[in-house]
Order: structure tokens, then C-alpha cells, then sequence
């Protein structure tokens, strides 16, 4: 069951356009992802990490088919989402489902906590009967950790963690097989985030449930994922297992990302820091501008191992070792 390949992306790639004036004319565009490719076996976490704006969002917003690709494909146990009729677009919808970074505004604040949850319910028509939406809904609060009282409250009522808790059981509500978790944790307050990880690993583990977590928190990555994808600048660079990118990452900006987290303790950097003298590798300057990105290697005007090959030739996403790496010269920035 774990082997099997539940969504494919293929060369998905997403421009937004720049308008400006009068007219609203097209004077460029926001190239926010770039040509990416990746697979998610059914019963996995996969976490995505990456700076703000390196295209996290809008990944995980195209694999659900709430904004159109300029091209690329999403296959959905072998079937591209987005060329789908809008009636199977609908049974699509409760197959996939998505969870957002501010459960406040992902809740309408004029319904009720139990009518947020039936809603789904209500809108596919899986139960028509009151009395069993009454006690699925009961059932799904529970499943969350809230107390059915809560369903007679708003949301302006319950707490942050509470509110993220009712929006998981709405996501819930129709049974579905792939979760997008997009920064679920980072609007909550940090004793809450430890809950809130935890629920999400028992409801996977419970329901069999599929998971792309999206975060910039390495912590969070690391404790509930089981691959990782690294992004930067719309462009996946690196793909492995946690325990690979974690102890022997290859490329340069997984390398700076990780000695970016200061609470975790690894061993083998490039800077000596002056706290605990170990070596990090600190990366300089700023993400470039995504409506204008470096030729060749998005990252090379950031990188501490820059070649003139890095200017023309843009690295392809292939093995080195147990990882895939987006780079020409993977491993010869020293880790340990």
C-alpha cells in the first residue's frame, strides 16, 4: 500500500502576469514556479521547505486545482486534474483537500462551528439524513479533540489552536486521501504547534491519510515528514529522505538552510559560529527577483561555490548518491 504512487507532478510551471496601467497591459511576469517535478506515494508526509516566495504555495495550491498551471501536468492516480470535466472536478474535491496557515480567516466568522463543518457535508451530498450529520459531525469534533458543545460557538470564540482544530475536521469531512497542510502551525502559538503536529500525525496514521506539509519551519519539517523537498526561487534542488537532508545535504542552500535553524545542533560547518564554535555556512544577499531570475542556476548569485558553468547551464534535478540534487557541483560544499 505505501508503494503506491498516489500524485504525480509533472513539469508543473506557473506564471502570474504583471499588469499595470490603465489598461491593465502585461508588462511581465512572476515566474513562481518553475518546471517541477515530484511523486507522493500513498501514505506519506511529504514537507516542502523553503524561504517565503519560493513557490511552497503555489505548489500545493496547483496539486488541488485552485489556480490554473501555464503548463504541466498533475496526475491523480494516473489521471491529469486538469483536464478533468468540472463534474469529475467536484468528486475531485472530496478526494483532496486543503488546510491554511490562518485558521481565523479560513473560517467564515458569521456560521456557526457546526455548520462550518457540515458544510461539505451538505454541499456533496453525502448525508442527507440530520440525525447522521449531526452525529458526523459530532464525530469528526471529537476526532479533533473538541467537545461537541464547542459546535454551538463562532469562531471568534474558541482559541487559535481550536479554530486550526475545526478546520482540519472541515478538511476531514469528506473523507479524504491527500491533505495540503499549508503552514498549519505557523499562526499558532509555539506550545500549541507541538498539539497540533501530534493530531496530524495520528489522524494520518489513523485515517491512512497523505500528507504535503508546507512549512519554513525546519523543526516542524523534520519531526513529521519522511521526505523532504527543498524549494528555491520556484526551482525543487534538492529531494531525499528526512534523515538524508538532514545529516548530508548536498546542495549549497539546503546547507544554508540548515545552519540557518538555530536550535538545531549539527556538526560540520563552513563558519565557525563564536557561541558553540561550530562551522556554519552562512548564505549571503537576498532571493533575487522571481520576475526576473538568474540565468543558469536560480541560486548561483547566493552561493558560496559559484562556477562560471553555474551562469549558462541550468542544473537538472538528478541523483547523487540517495538524493536527488538540482546542482552541478553537489557535495563539494563540506557538511562534516
Amino acid at each position: 500500500m505505501d508503494k503506491e504512487l498516489l500524485i504525480q507532478v509533472k513539469g508543473l510551471t506557473k506564471h502570474f502576469p504583471i499588469q499595470r496601467g490603465f489598461w491593465s497591459r502585461t508588462t511581465g511576469y512572476v515566474k513562481a514556479l518553475n518546471n517541477v517535478s515530484l511523486e507522493i506515494q500513498k501514505g506519506k508526509i511529504i514537507g516542502i521547505v523553503g524561504e517565503s516566495g519560493c513557490g511552497k504555495s503555489t505548489l500545493g495550491k496547483l496539486m488541488l486545482r485552485l489556480i490554473e498551471p501555464t503548463c504541466g501536468e498533475v496526475l491523480y492516480k494516473g489521471e491529469n486534474v486538469f483536464s478533468m470535466s468540472s463534474h469529475r472536478v467536484r468528486a475531485l474535491r472530496q478526494k483532496l483537500q486543503i488546510i491554511f496557515q490562518n485558521p481565523y480567516s479560513s473560517l467564515n466568522p458569521r456560521m456557526k462551528i457546526y455548520d462550518i463543518v457540515c458544510e461539505p457535508i451538505l454541499v456533496h451530498k453525502v448525508l442527507k439524513d440530520k440525525n447522521q450529520i449531526k452525529d458526523r459531525v459530532n464525530e469528526l469534533l471529537s476526532l479533533v479533540g473538541l467537545e461537541s458543545l464547542l459546535g454551538n460557538k463562532y469562531p471568534h470564540e474558541l482559541s487559535g489552536g481550536q479554530r486550526q482544530r475545526v478546520a482540519i475536521a472541515r478538511a476531514l469531512s469528506l473523507n479524504p486521501e491527500f491533505l495540503v497542510l499549508d503552514e498549519p502551525i505557523s499562526a499558532l502559538d509555539v506550545s500549541i504547534q507541538a498539539q497540533i503536529l501530534n493530531l496530524l500525525l495520528d489522524l494520518q496514521k489513523k485515517l491512512n491519510l497523505t500528507y504535503l506539509f508546507i512549512s519554513h519551519n525546519l523543526q516542524a519539517i523534520s519531526y513529521i515528514a519522511t521526505q523532504i523537498a527543498v524549494m528555491y526561487l520556484g526551482h525543487i534542488v534538492e529531494i531525499s529522505s528526512k534523515e538524508n537532508i538532514i545529516k548530508s545535504p548536498k546542495h549549497p542552500y539546503t546547507i544554508g538552510l540548515l545552519s540557518s535553524a538555530p536550535t538545531i545542533d549539527f556538526e560540520g560547518w563552513q563558519k565557525t559560529d563564536s557561541k558553540n564554535g561550530k562551522k556554519k555556512t552562512i548564505l549571503s544577499g537576498d532571493i533575487p527577483d522571481p520576475s526576473n531570475p538568474p540565468s543558469g542556476c536560480v541560486f548561483r548569485t547566493r552561493c558560496p561555490i559559484v562556477k562560471e558553468k553555474c551562469t549558462n547551464d541550468i542544473p537538472l534535478l538528478i541523483h547523487h548518491d540517495e538524493q536527488l540534487v538540482a546542482c552541478h557541483y553537489a557535495g563539494e560544499l563540506s557538511f562534516k
